[in-house]
């Protein structure tokens, strides 16, 4: 007879691997078996997110309701809403939320968003997105390592999240503090590193913008892409 405790515990460890990889593409309820789990052990989470997620029509009023009404449901204890309302507080205090991209078809579109997602960092930050068919926007991974002007690739991060996704193409971008976003000679051999393990993973690398304040440079309208891709290619053969 199987362990049901076991099961519950394998079912959460692969969720949060799941998150881990990709919070995009959670949906709400996910997100809230996930939040119970931390209160609730040896028992399964999802049938009591999707009755609050239903009663209180989203998880954003899940999240605002007050704690004597979530401890009418059958589950709930003082702490279980307790930690609801403490998550949902903390969530009004993180001002305007980041964007969530859903597609990301041409340079504007990839500007619009590293305009924003940028907006009053002091030091470099990161960003893949990882795209369908359609460029719709499947997940992305954000790399910030808290230095002013450097970013250490994680291509195990890489990897999984493409095993994850399956995507067909790739957006990167990251953000510079010079008065125009030119891109460096290690931002090139960044580029190029990255161009090379996407391919072997049968991913295209859409295209590399880097964003400085309003402005913005994309490696493939200056035709920098298709260069680094040339000599990949040249290398390979």
């Amino acid at each position: 007879m199987p362990n049901n405790n076991n099961l519950h515990e394998g079912h959460r460890k692969r969720l949060r691997e799941k998150f881990k990889q990709g919070k995009e593409v959670f949906q709400e309820h996910e997100l809230l078996e996930l939040l119970l789990g931390y209160s609730i052990s040896r028992k399964d989470t999802n049938p009591l997110a999707h009755e609050l997620i239903n009663h209180f029509d989203g998880l954003k009023n899940v999240l605002s309701a007050d704690s004597e009404t979530l401890q009418s449901f059958k589950g709930i204890s003082e702490n279980t809403a307790t930690l609801i309302s403490l998550v949902g507080y903390i969530s009004t205090l993180n001002g305007k939320p980041k964007p969530k991209p859903k597609k990301l078809i041409n340079i504007e579109a990839v500007k619009s968003l590293g305009i924003e997602l940028f907006k009053g960092l002091d030091h470099e930050v990161f960003y893949m997105f990882y795209l369908d068919e359609n460029k719709n926007v499947l997940g992305s991974t954000m790399l910030d390592s808290n230095i002013s002007d450097k970013v250490e690739l994680d291509f195990e991060k890489f990897s999984k999240a493409i095993l994850l996704h399956k995507p067909k193409s790739a957006v990167i971008m990251h953000n510079h503090f010079a008065k125009y976003p030119h891109p460096s000679e290690a931002d090139d051999l960044a580029t190029a590193k990255i161009c090379a393990f996407l391919n072997y993973h049968k991913v295209t690398l859409f295209d590399h913008v880097i964003i400085s304040g309003e402005e913005s440079y994309s490696y493939f309208y200056d035709n920098r892409l298709q260069n680094i891709k040339t000599i990949i290619k040249d290398k390979i053969l």
